[in-house]
């Protein structure tokens, strides 16, 4: 190998750590198309994370304006799937009983969260999950931050017909994968797929009203809506 290739991988690697090393004040004065975002949707038995567990799992890196890089499996939850369940996801016993159990899932996965800004749609459901699955392995909580793209969507967007993940992929004219498939409209894949695709687009129309840094895009994430209107009149 030349000496040439290995001072660029040598570059590559320190700056890999510098990122995995960014406190919350680098982050904050960030520009946040530089910050690694990881958008993530998970499928579950149910809608307590302390009562049920994690059946199905996404997560799409979103940096410099694309998408990078795409986790995706199921899980073991070892326990059944609820019949409803089954019929709303498409994900049966059999499937989850062929997959990786949680204990090989997560301690991976959160060796990828932790690099990046936690995102995903209605994110403390999501992300309720991922940390109660990492507590109960008894792994290090993480750490990072985290967006939500309904509450940015009502900053953003004012002539939608809602904000659901729906009316945002018909809004931004996204697409899910067919019916039966994993990219499939409730599960984790096809709704983190979608939701990475319409991200990209709140990113670029936080932009059009001077939003440039991760702690300005916390700012308009928090911000009341009838202000954040006013921004688009300025």
């Amino acid at each position: 190998m030349s000496e040439s290739k290995i001072l660029e991988l040598r570059g590559l690697l320190e700056a890999k750590i510098a990122r995995d090393r960014m406190g919350p004040q680098e982050l904050a004065r960030q520009p946040f198309d530089q910050v690694p975002f990881w958008v993530v949707d998970v499928e579950t038995t149910g809608s307590f994370s302390e009562a049920h567990r994690v059946i199905e799992v996404a997560a799409i890196k979103v940096q410099s304006g694309e998408m990078q890089r795409v986790i995706h499996t199921l899980v073991n939850p070892g326990l059944m799937v609820p019949l409803w369940i089954q019929q709303f996801t498409g994900i049966s016993n059999q499937m989850v009983a062929a997959a990786p159990k949680s204990e090989e899932v997560f301690p991976w996965l959160a060796s990828h969260l932790k690099t990046g800004v936690f995102v995903a749609h209605s994110v403390n459901f999501d992300r309720n999950f991922i940390d109660y699955e990492i507590s109960r392995l008894s792994l290090k909580a993480l750490k990072t931050d985290t967006l939500c793209t309904v509450r940015l969507s009502r900053r953003l967007i004012f002539d939608c017909r809602g904000h659901s993940l729906d009316s945002l992929a018909d809004y931004f004219g996204l697409e899910f994968g067919r019916a039966t498939g994993p990219s499939s409209r409730h599960r984790a894949l096809g709704d983190a797929w979608v939701c990475a695709r319409a991200f990209l687009s709140l990113l670029e129309l936080s932009q059009k009203i001077g939003v440039r840094t991760f702690a300005e895009l916390k700012q308009l994430e928090s911000l009341p809506i009838k202000k954040a209107k006013k921004l688009w009149k300025v």
